[in-house]
């Protein structure tokens, strides 16, 4: 049953992956657009902090699919050990 879901999950962490970096890439963006013309009440400040804030986000979200990520790989071979 779990054999089946291998290429799903492997599918799920690559997807999940390239959103993490297009949600780092905007992050920096916006941060970057932040600190050269803030607009309206938006003070230089909170450019750095978007850049702080979505840079902790990519590394949460990179960090769960590394996870996962590692645990195929146990699974793998813990069952190419046992049979």
């Amino acid at each position: 049953m779990i054999e089946k879901n291998f290429g799903f999950i492997k599918i799920s962490s690559r997807l999940i992956k390239i959103a993490a970096w297009t949600f780092l890439l905007l992050g920096v963006t916006s941060g970057i657009a932040t600190l050269i013309a803030p607009s309206g009440n938006t003070p230089r400040w909170m450019g750095v902090y978007f850049i702080l804030i979505y840079g902790f986000g990519f590394l949460l979200i990179y960090f769960i699919t590394s996870i996962g990520d590692l645990l195929l790989e146990i699974w793998q071979f813990l069952k190419k050990e046992r049979f």
